[in-house]
């Protein structure tokens, strides 16, 4: 049941930019304040976010963002 509110947290985060999760500015300014960097080590800026350089962050910090989900869902339900 945990996978479940995992995903209405991830749901919740991305819900108006479901099928364009890149051109959410929540998550642009998340992965920015996070360190993103393109592929010559280059910090990146919000505004040049796109599909790769998204997919590219999930994929190397998918680990740390299940954490994240997880985290947010056990807190969700002490409420």
């Amino acid at each position: 049941m945990l996978w479940c509110r995992m995903l209405c947290v991830a749901l919740r985060l991305v819900w108006p930019y479901l099928l364009v999760p890149w051109r959410s500015p929540l998550l642009r300014w998340r992965m920015e304040t996070y360190g993103l960097l393109d592929e010559g080590g280059v910090p990146q800026s919000a505004n040049t976010i796109g599909p790769k350089a998204f997919f590219r962050f999930v994929f190397l910090h998918r680990k740390e963002l299940a954490r994240f989900l997880r985290w947010a869902a056990l807190l969700e339900k002490q409420r």
